[in-house]
């Protein structure tokens, strides 16, 4: 049986968890946590880069958090919530053995973080349960949280990542093809703005602590334990 990941963050593109959390992810490794991305797709259909640029950025990236990668190699924008792409990420999720699992925001824009939402929430669950036909051991998440989306409220959570903020963007910038600064760029996220927004969200998060930066995010109350404590050792 192979030894816990304490964090796993999935995504799913190459890049979200740098979005939203890359202080999290940086933090723990600081910490010498064992923690983890798993990308759903390669975003083989983003309108910049290619799935291959995205796999090598991708993996640069990781290395500068200091935390392992995966990927499941979904098809972008047509995975859906059928039986057997849960199948494929229970799997994942029982090999992984993730304590804490972060998960993309249950209301976005993009129909993918919401899909993956739903498809990462069921399968933790059914990852749990013994008699389910799936590869590998049962394996349940202690706790579940989410990143942030549009409009998404008052955080539940705030973490400060003041200590890593300049190795969490260094992640960020890892992913030329898709936030290389471009005032003239077709994507919103190339914009110069969508980088400022990162960095203004940090700020107003910040502002909770009396920090410089922060990341947050949302769970269902009570707020489990097991993230309480996940965060305490990240203090």
């Amino acid at each position: 049986m192979s030894e816990s990941l304490d964090l796993l963050v999935i995504g799913a593109h190459p890049d979200d968890a740098e979005v939203h959390v890359g202080g999290l992810l940086a933090l723990a490794s600081r910490r010498g946590l064992r923690a983890g991305i798993l990308d759903l797709t390669r975003g083989d259909l983003g309108t910049r880069g290619t799935a291959e640029t995205r796999r090598v950025e991708a993996a640069a990236s990781a290395k500068i958090l200091g935390v392992e990668r995966h990927d499941l190699g979904f098809p972008d924008g047509r995975f859906s919530e059928d039986e057997s792409y849960r199948l494929l990420l229970m799997t994942k999720l029982r090999e992984l053995r993730p304590m804490v699992l972060i998960l993309p925001a249950p209301e976005d824009r993009h129909p993918d973080h919401r899909r993956a939402f739903r498809l990462g929430r069921e399968a933790a669950y059914y990852a749990g349960l013994l008699n389910y036909p799936c590869q590998g051991d049962p394996w349940r998440p202690k706790a579940i949280a989410w990143m942030a989306g549009e409009n998404p409220g008052r955080p539940d959570l705030v973490l400060d990542v003041s200590e890593v903020w300049t190795t969490r963007m260094q992640a960020f910038d890892a992913f030329g093809s898709q936030f290389s600064a471009d005032p003239e760029a077709s994507t919103r996220i190339a914009h110069p703005a969508f980088r400022r927004g990162v960095e203004g969200r940090a700020m107003h998060y910040a502002s909770f602590l009396l920090c410089e930066w922060a990341e947050a995010l949302w769970c269902e109350k009570p707020v489990p334990q097991s993230l309480l404590d996940l965060l305490e050792q990240l203090k």
